[in-house]
């Protein structure tokens, strides 16, 4: 039998490695997912085992090559979660990674850096810095122990292990903390302040820049030794070309669903916001740029109210509640729950001290009132973020892709809420194929011809979420203000 050809898509991402196998002509051949553990022992802490990663990465190689016995890999393409650091030490993982959820550097960060230094340093590098930036990270957890030889963010790491280049790309150099967007380059000043040797960081290249495969590489998912390694890009960014052709980035919002969500303004020059509200990150595409908003607790708190409200012993139990949850009427009657369940947000609030609120409860709710009020708060929060991003510009609609475009009846909540049509594609790793489209080996004109999403538009219920929204924010309104540090940052 003649063999096909694929790319390989790899995402390392926050709660599983995700791989997916995609032709020249855009379809998906086959895709595999293998999951590994957090650390969390303590309070704050987020911590992984690089090694769990590679455990993961070499199991869902296996279920790939068994899946496609007659095709050849013709390149690998990366991309992964961030800010996530590892530090090396003499060819090995120092310890674990510490992942972007790990909060427990965000007060010494806090107290090191004041409104005005914040400002400036969002607007050299775009991002708005706290304790979840590899350069604090490092300079928190690494200040003493073995010296480190390379500083590098989780997909980096894997690029790394599979080729031995020590190499970054810009979108995943602005989570590093020190990424220059104006000089495209790490920042002197900015390395200093964190004490941070730069021969210690990796260089900077293109998205599209490639190193041969390596024995070890090999050894790890099987593909020949040589095979071209596409560097990719942060796990957003990939997610975003997953589902929006180049012509269409303008005037369209990009909502990327997973254990967070993070959504995306595309913009064709870069606009730092004058009160400093999103991120503003740089795209695989030179000249491109996202206004950038991450909702910290999405997918997992879906999943932990699954939990705790609706239990999970019976599927067949489970799928019916679900049901009932969606036909709970708007306004979850009279409840409004603000998700801010990871501890801290960083949507367009950035506050780190928001923690979620359940109100309006009485003896006559249940789990599935709850249930649709959480849901409901999800959606809002994502409208409060459009609403910034329209500052820039009409948002005409929204690109979905996650666990919300598989669930027909929360993308058209989202629309509902957000009163923009909703293009939900069903992805089973948007990150990992959008890497693929990194390798100039696939169509990408047949594959968006391919990658048809579900449409939903606006339906009667948006007059009534207009009022409930309106409701929901000032019941937040004292809860949600921003802490002392961000109301100085604003003013100034």
């Amino acid at each position: 039998m003649p063999l096909t050809s694929c790319v390989l898509g790899i995402d390392l991402g926050t709660s599983a490695i995700k791989l997916v196998a995609v032709s020249r002509k855009g379809r998906v051949l086959a895709s595999a997912r293998e999951p590994y553990a957090t650390v969390a022992t303590a309070v704050g802490q987020a911590e992984q085992d690089c090694h769990d990663w590679l455990k993961a990465l070499r199991a869902a190689a296996r279920r790939i090559r068994s899946l496609l016995e007659h095709t050849r890999v013709e390149s690998i393409a990366l991309t992964g979660q961030m800010p996530t650091l590892v530090v090396l030490s003499k060819q090995r993982p120092v310890g674990c990674a510490i992942t972007w959820q790990d909060s427990r550097a965000d007060e010494w960060v806090k107290n090191r850096v004041d409104a005005d230094l914040r400002l400036q340093i969002y607007r050299a590098t775009g991002v708005l810095i706290d304790g979840r930036y590899l350069a604090p990270m490092f300079r928190y957890h690494h200040q003493s122990g073995p010296k480190a030889d390379l500083v590098l963010s989780a997909k980096d790491f894997l690029f790394h292990t599979l080729t031995g280049s020590k190499v970054t790309d810009p979108s995943t150099a602005s989570g590093y903390g020190v990424y220059n967007l104006q000089i495209k380059a790490w920042d002197p000043e900015l390395c200093k302040f964190w004490d941070m040797d730069q021969q210690v960081l990796p260089s900077i290249e293109r998205s599209s820049f490639r190193a041969p495969l390596s024995a070890q590489g090999h050894r790890l998912i099987g593909c020949a030794v040589g095979t071209p390694v596409v560097l990719g890009c942060a796990d957003s960014v990939a997610g975003v070309y997953a589902i929006s052709r180049t012509e269409q980035l303008q005037n369209t919002a990009a909502v990327l669903t997973g254990t967070s969500t993070v959504l995306m303004r595309c913009l064709s020059q870069p606009r730092w916001d004058p009160l400093a509200r999103y991120l503003l990150t740089p795209f695989a595409l030179d000249g491109w740029y996202g206004c950038e908003a991450d909702l910290l607790a999405s997918g997992s708190a879906r999943e932990w109210g699954a939990r705790v409200f609706l239990g999970r012993a019976d599927k067949k139990l489970h799928r019916s509640v679900w049901q009932a949850v969606h036909r709970v009427a708007p306004g979850a009657e009279g409840l409004f729950f603000s998700p801010f369940l990871a501890g801290g947000e960083q949507g367009v609030l950035w506050n780190s001290r928001l923690r979620g609120r359940l109100s309006g409860l009485t003896l006559a709710h249940g789990g599935v009132q709850i249930m649709r009020s959480l849901l409901e708060g999800m959606c809002f929060e994502v409208r409060r973020c459009l609403d910034v991003f329209e500052e820039e510009g009409h948002v005409s609609f929204v690109r979905v892709a996650g666990w919300v475009a598989d669930i027909p009846q929360e993308a058209q909540l989202l629309a509902d809420v957000t009163r923009r049509p909703v293009h939900a594609f069903r992805l089973d790793s948007a990150s990992a194929v959008g890497a693929t489209l990194l390798s100039g080996l696939i169509d990408i004109k047949t594959y968006f011809v391919n990658a048809k999403p579900a449409v939903f538009k606006p339906s009667q219920r948006t007059k009534c979420y207009d009022e409930i929204y309106a409701k929901y924010r000032l019941d937040c309104a004292g809860f949600d203000s921003p802490g002392p540090s961000t109301r100085r940052r604003a003013s100034g």
